[in-house]
């Protein structure tokens, strides 16, 4: 007998989205590989992630419309659409400096770096993922502070002898003789928010993994920070950053695909 529900679980989608973004201005991907690499789904810059979200991503399309009546008809006869309205919101679960300047229009990040004691030089190779640092002389180095050898500033977790021991791994080889210094003051970063008039346009991609492994992609062309309230709460619960974006249109693209348009793998 024949089934009367026609259905295919295939087309039943689910799951997180990564959200990314990069400068208005920037070339419009045509391809998902032009924004990661489908390898190793790293992001070719200048494309940045925005990190893990909490209670998902919602994007939200609508448009209003304005009847028009005519003397012989009880009733409109026909109906304009005046205007179109598209917006992405989430919560972001990764508060960092750099999605709170996005997320709350803040000023430049200003950097001030780490002050360091005498430095001191190792006695042997360093591999990825190691956590013990052989030195000439462990002078000056503290249990529980930091050292900073190559670009990397790491937590102390004990020393004996001349031998650190880090409470987390290196994750920069490094040859042996390489400098190594304490930190004696942690670097800063500085960032103000005040009433600037000044909301900068952005593109942002959302991209998600359909059951089968293939991907999909939205690309929103023209985006801005929306004045909606933005409540952070600082206690027990994890904090949680809020993201609301208002999508445009760009001028000189066809209007059937002027604000957004999505691109999905095929097999």
């Amino acid at each position: 007998m024949p089934d009367l529900f026609k259905t295919n679980s295939q087309n039943i989608v689910g799951g997180p989205g990564r959200l990314v973004w990069s400068p208005f201005g920037t070339t419009v991907p045509a391809a998902i590989a032009d924004v990661m690499d489908l390898a190793t789904y790293e992001l070719k810059a200048p494309w940045k992630d925005l990190g893990a979200t909490n209670e998902g991503i919602s994007t939200s399309r609508s448009f209003e419309t304005e009847d028009f009546e005519v003397d012989q008809v009880k009733g409109p006869v026909d109906s304009d659409i005046t205007s179109w309205e598209h917006s992405i919101e989430t919560q972001l679960a990764e508060n960092t400096l750099e999605n709170r300047q996005l997320a709350l229009i803040g000023g430049p990040i200003i950097e001030t770096a780490p002050t360091l004691g005498t430095a001191t030089t190792t006695t042997g190779a360093l591999v990825v993922g190691a956590t013990i640092i052989a030195v000439t002389s462990a002078t000056g180095f503290l249990a529980g502070k930091y050292l900073k050898i190559g670009n990397e500033v790491l937590k102390i977790g004990s020393i004996s002898g001349n031998s650190i021991y880090l409470a987390e791994p290196v994750k920069t080889a490094a040859a042996s003789g390489a400098s190594v210094s304490p930190v004696t003051a942690l670097g800063t970063k500085r960032i103000g928010y005040g009433t600037t008039s000044n909301l900068p346009m952005i593109m942002i991609g959302l991209i998600s993994q359909k059951k089968d492994g293939s991907l999909y992609m939205a690309i929103y062309r023209k985006c801005q920070i929306s004045g909606d309230e933005k409540t952070q709460g600082y206690s027990k619960e994890k904090r949680l950053l809020p993201l609301k974006l208002k999508a445009f249109p760009v001028d000189g693209v066809d209007e059937i695909e002027n604000v957004y348009y999505e691109i999905e793998e095929t097999r």
